[in-house]
């Protein structure tokens, strides 16, 4: 990991944590999800994720290296961007 990297995850986890994202609702406001929450998946991830099936968020973790965030789904991560949260 990259100085920069490690610099900016500790900036990011002063306004959020692990177990918690924010999101903006349809009004244009902030809001906070606590783990665990419902998301749909848009793909399927064989053998674990089915496309349409939704599943609850245990975590919201991010890659070290790409600083991509994943949510963590029956102890597997898993791109947010394959999600949809419900």
């Amino acid at each position: 990991m990259t100085e920069k990297n490690r610099q900016y995850i500790l900036e990011l986890f002063k306004i959020v944590s692990p177990t918690s994202i924010l999101v903006v609702n349809q009004y244009g406001r902030v809001k906070r999800l606590h783990c665990p929450f419902t998301v749909v998946a848009l793909v399927t991830i064989f053998p674990d994720i089915i496309e349409g099936q939704f599943y609850m968020v245990d975590f919201v973790k991010m890659t070290l290296v790409e600083l991509k965030e994943v949510f963590i789904i029956g102890g597997k991560g898993y791109l947010i961007c394959y999600f949809r949260i419900v």
